[in-house]
């Protein structure tokens, strides 16, 4: 948009002023330059304005004789405000000489309104040359883009000004979005003005925004594409974390968000599951809440827990006994998808239902687990075959003679859709009394003595963990879980994450801050419940893995990472 004509001072004093004269520069006054054209440059500035961007150059046409002082369009730079030549009647001029070199009358101030100003040259052979000084207000020729985003996605653009390139790094071609643009002062878009006006972006053919500049002749255009981006040969790129998104979960309108316990991490969405409330669904690239998945049997116990697998199919369950002794998943396909019955399974009066995972697809292959909860350290395990579920599960026995029991908290997800032998993941309210009895542990565990093979360093037992989730990220298992916060009081509720690759548990990769995405830090109010979730996904085209969290009465918020090679 053009500026409007509005005459607007930009001196503090503004007089008219002739050609100040006085007595000539002596040699031993001027500045020392290598010897070229006996004048270098003239810089102007208008008197009493302090800003650092006064200071406006000369072009010199040493055959015509000809000094241009060239002022922008817009001063101060990035305003509404713009110079008119009225403006130029006090400026103060200062020159670059050579040696031994002086001019008459010699420079101070100057009327530049006028176009009859001259002065005169004398080099070091007492050679003399007229010039005369004009002034030029000149719009900016830039026209380079600076940002690229897309907010809604929160995708940002990588920029290659040399090649007139931004890419996006993304898994699919991108529906007409609006994008956030900045660019050099005074330029705008020539044609689509991909901020007012919704752009779709493709995997194969790049979309070209051309932008014009303020002087509305030079122009550049970006070609904008989804482009493959060159990846680690294995593994995560270790300092990638981009935090993308927290919501504080006593905003979604849930009721008691104390009595939000689990997640489910689909595709696209992200639902969380509330104690006697309909499923609440948020956009996982911006975590907006777009809705709600309806219960018909929701109560304070019957939809306890939920989850879900790698094919966006969403599990939920009751708890056992305080709901009957039959243990009932059902399976929701889908945030579309209406609940049906998946599996009932008579526990006995075994306490199931706090946790259940499941690795694979289970319209595929998969492997559900679900924990017991007191007096045992055992879990029950399901298998899913071509589709078709065995309703009959297996017990699996913690053969950890040291292990001692985690009562409320444990979580367990296997590293396999098929192979029931392979190692599982858990993170449990359990301390290793031969290691450290006061101390709780995340575990990877031997799937064929149901051993424990590795374990983190100890958590303190005032630290609950009871969530887990795992993944392949660019060819390296991954494990995710969390420490929570029970008490009015601590610094606790922390994610981490830990690389599989190196073989043990000895440290995170990452880890979020401590006490900053909890209920006690964001409300003052008690997670007694002890309770939060996480969980791990991979983008389709296998570039960025990521987080999800929930801390119950605090925030669920989503974290990337990434494998590129920069």
């Amino acid at each position: 948009m053009e500026i409007m004509p509005m005459k607007t001072k930009i001196l503090s004093v503004i007089s008219v002023a002739a050609l100040l004269l006085g007595a000539c520069h002596q040699p031993e006054d001027l500045v020392p330059s290598e010897a070229r054209n006996g004048i270098n440059s003239i810089t102007a500035s208008f008197p009493d304005d302090t800003r650092e961007e006064n200071s406006f150059p000369s072009e010199i046409d040493y055959e015509n004789g000809l000094i241009t002082i060239v002022f922008p369009y817009t001063y101060p730079a990035n305003t509404s405000f713009y110079l008119e030549k009225s403006d130029l009647r006090k400026v103060r001029l200062e020159a670059n000489l050579d040696d031994n070199v002086y001019v008459e009358p010699p420079l101070l101030y100057m009327d530049l309104t006028r176009d009859d100003n001259v002065i005169t040259v004398t080099d070091q052979k007492k050679n003399k040359k007229q010039y005369r000084i004009v002034a030029e207000i000149r719009k900016s020729n830039l026209c380079a883009i600076t940002k690229y985003d897309i907010p809604s996605m929160n995708l940002t653009g990588v920029i290659n000004e040399g090649a007139k390139t931004i890419s996006f790094i993304y898994d699919s071609d991108i529906a007409p979005v609006l994008a956030d643009v900045k660019m050099s002062f005074g330029a705008k878009f020539d044609g689509t003005d991909p901020t007012k006006t919704p752009v779709g972006y493709s995997t194969t053919t790049p979309t070209d925004v051309t932008v014009v500049a303020q002087d509305g002749v030079h122009k550049a255009t970006y070609s904008v594409s989804i482009s493959a981006p060159d990846v680690l040969s294995k593994g995560m790129r270790y300092g990638s974390e981009k935090f993308l998104w927290s919501v504080n979960t006593f905003e979604l309108g849930v009721g008691d968000a104390l009595l939000m316990g689990g997640m489910a991490a689909l595709k696209d969405h992200i639902v969380l599951n509330t104690r006697d409330q309909d499923l609440v669904v948020l956009n996982a690239e911006t975590g907006a809440k777009e809705g709600t998945i309806a219960l018909p049997f929701k109560s304070n116990l019957s939809n306890f827990y939920c989850t879900a697998d790698n094919a966006d199919h969403i599990l939920v369950c009751n708890l056992t006994p305080n709901d009957g002794n039959v243990f009932k998943i059902w399976r929701i396909d889908g945030i579309a998808g209406t609940p049906v019955s998946y599996l009932e399974f008579d526990a006995g009066g075994a306490s199931l239902g706090r946790k259940i995972s499941v690795y694979g697809d289970i319209d595929g292959d998969a492997i559900i687990t679900a924990p017991v909860y007191q007096g045992t350290n055992s879990f029950y395990r399901w298998t899913v075959t071509g589709g078709t579920l065995n309703t009959t599960p297996d017990l699996v026995t913690i053969a950890q003679a040291d292990m001692s029991l985690w009562n409320y908290n444990c979580d367990v997800v296997y590293t396999s859709a098929t192979d029931v032998t392979a190692d599982y993941m858990m993170s449990a309210y359990s301390a290793l009394t031969n290691v450290d009895s006061g101390n709780r542990y995340h575990f990877w565990m031997d799937g064929k003595n149901n051993t424990v093979r590795y374990h983190s360093p100890g958590y303190s037992v005032n630290w609950v963990p009871n969530a887990v989730d795992y993944v392949v990220f660019n060819g390296v298992g991954f494990m995710l879980s969390i420490t929570i916060n029970g008490f009015d009081w601590g610094a606790d509720d922390v994610v981490y994450l830990y690389d599989l690759s190196q073989d043990n548990l000895d440290e995170p990769a990452w880890e979020s801050d401590k006490g900053v995405y909890g209920s006690w830090a964001n409300q003052s109010k008690k997670n007694a419940n002890q309770t939060g979730d996480v969980a791990l996904r991979v983008s389709d085209n296998g570039v960025f893995m990521y987080v999800y969290y929930l801390f119950t009465g605090g925030k669920v918020g989503k974290v990337q990472f990434d494998c590129l090679n920069m």
